[in-house]
């Protein structure tokens, strides 16, 4: 074997061990925090702060993650109702489904859907639910389907 072998083979070794240490390093500092824990300055896995209805983190916290999240307001047109980890969801438009708006989506409620608009009706499905969305008035609706 040449210097230029042993050399090139030193250093693939020097970078295998490097390698090793950097990931051992990420497994050991979040490995083992859990779902819902970031780990502390102390090294110590900690809950995630939950938030309350109309707020939610600022960022992802969990297994491992996010110390330094916050509690913030749900943005425009999202809503929370409770307490908890949850990040807020999509207010419901009322406009897509074809009904009318009775009430407005605030951060800690969602919209709520009254009757169809004009023109619409709301079909019933076998089971006798009824769909969210209302369809279109045209011709007439069969016998399981009531207006």
């Amino acid at each position: 074997m040449g210097t230029s072998s042993l050399q090139l083979e030193y250093t693939i070794w020097k970078v295998l061990i490097l390698l090793t240490y950097f990931v051992s390093r990420i497994i050991c500092e979040t490995g083992d925090c859990r779902e819902q824990e970031f780990r502390d300055h102390d090294g110590n896995c900690v809950l995630c702060k939950q938030c309350g209805p109309g707020m939610e983190l600022s960022k992802e916290c969990g297994f491992g993650y996010g110390e330094d999240a916050q509690c913030m307001t749900c943005r425009p047109n999202r809503f929370k109702e409770d307490w908890g980890y949850q990040k807020c969801k999509t207010c419901l438009d009322c406009a897509l489904v074809n009904r009318f708006q009775k009430a407005n989506c605030s951060a800690t409620s969602n919209a709520v859907c009254g009757d169809c608009l004009p023109g619409f009706y709301r079909k019933t499905k076998l089971g006798g639910f009824q769909d969210m969305e209302c369809v279109p008035c045209g011709d007439p609706p069969p016998p399981y389907e009531p207006h």
